[in-house]
C-alpha cells in the first residue's frame, strides 16, 4: 500500500467526514436523521470524549470511523466507510484497528457497534477481528438490524 494513514479528524475534513459517511448510508439506504448529529457536530463528539479518525491515502481522505464513550468501560463504533474504489486495500481493518488499540490503552472492556445486515463486507470484517453477535435492544437507528461486540477483558 502506497501512502496510508490514519489521523485524528481536523475540522477542515469536516465535508470530506460527511460526504463519505453519507454516501454510503445513501447507497445502502441507511441513512436516517439520527446520523445527522454526529455528522453535522464532530467537535461536539470529539469535545465529550470521541474519537474520529480519517485515512489518508496519498493525500486524499478515504476512510472514516467515530468511536465513542458509551459509559465507563464501553466505547461504540460509528460511521466506517471507505470510499468506493479504495475498498479491499485493507483500510476499514486499520481504521477498526486504530479503535481497538485507543481502548486497549484505556482499558475499556467492551467495544460495541450497531450494523446493518445489507453491509455484509462490513460484518465479516468485525468478526474476523473478533467481535461476536449478540442482541439488538435499543438500538440507536431504526436501520440497524446487527449488534456486535468485541471482549478487551
Amino acid at each position: 500500500m502506497k501512502e496510508l494513514e490514519i489521523r485524528k479528524y481536523e475540522d477542515i475534513y469536516h465535508q470530506q467526514f460527511k460526504e463519505i459517511s453519507l454516501d454510503w448510508l445513501h447507497k445502502n439506504h441507511l441513512y436516517e436523521k439520527a446520523d445527522d448529529d454526529l455528522l453535522d457536530n464532530p467537535m461536539k463528539y470529539i469535545a465529550n470524549g470521541s474519537f474520529i479518525f480519517l485515512a489518508h491515502f496519498n493525500n486524499k481522505i478515504v476512510g472514516t470511523i467515530s468511536l465513542t464513550p458509551v459509559s465507563r468501560d464501553t466505547y461504540e463504533i460509528l460511521k466506517l466507510g471507505v470510499v468506493d474504489g479504495f475498498k479491499g486495500l485493507g483500510i476499514g481493518r486499520k481504521l477498526m484497528q486504530t479503535c481497538i488499540d485507543i481502548c486497549i490503552e484505556k482499558n475499556i472492556k467492551i467495544i460495541t457497534l450497531e450494523s446493518s445486515s445489507k453491509l455484509e463486507n462490513a460484518l465479516k470484517l468485525y468478526e474476523k477481528l473478533g467481535f461476536k453477535h449478540v442482541e439488538l435492544v435499543d438500538g440507536h437507528f431504526e436501520t440497524a438490524d446487527v449488534k456486535m461486540e468485541l471482549k478487551l477483558r
